[in-house]
């Protein structure tokens, strides 16, 4: 009877650990666009009329507002 109490303790405690750590875990298929270093406006992945400046961050290209004072500031990697 003890070894059965003994596997059902473990069982249970396995089933609590691997709960939390499935709430604790970040979602990483979330991932947000970064903001501009210059103005901090978040970035978009696609050039429109709004969206004219080119920065590129960790090998990506993002697009930021046409008044955006790029050239004032080194982008941030």
């Amino acid at each position: 009877m003890s070894k059965l109490a003994s596997r059902l303790v473990a069982v249970l405690a396995l089933g609590v650990l691997s709960a939390s750590v499935a709430v604790a875990a970040p979602d990483s298929k979330k991932s947000s666009a970064p903001s501009c270093p210059a103005c901090h406006m978040a970035l978009t992945t696609k050039k429109d009329k709004t969206h004219t400046k080119s920065v590129t961050i960790k090998g990506k290209t993002y697009y930021c507002c046409a008044g955006c004072p790029m050239g004032a500031k080194k982008p941030a990697k």
